[in-house]
């Protein structure tokens, strides 16, 4: 029922659910572009897989970048062991 509620509500509004946009802004700013009554509003295959490209590419680099962290907390606890 609450999965009906937030299609129908997406339909008629053209608004995701507060929650799910505050845990996926990315693809709440592309759920909405979809669903847009105005076709100017509606991005393209293109732009959206640019966009989609770019959040990746920027969701990989930070992942990267916790993971180097964490290896050189952890390097630094062994050291600090020794």
């Amino acid at each position: 029922m609450e999965r009906y509620c937030c299609l129908s509500n997406l339909r008629i509004n053209s608004k995701v659910d507060e929650q799910f946009s505050e845990y996926y802004p990315f693809e709440t700013t592309i759920i909405e572009q979809l669903v847009s009554i105005e076709s100017e509003k509606r991005s393209s295959l293109e732009r959206l897989l640019s966009m989609f490209a770019k959040v990746t590419q920027q969701r990989m680099k930070k992942q990267h970048n916790n993971t180097k962290m964490i290896i050189e907390q952890l390097r630094a606890k062994l050291r600090d062991r020794d």
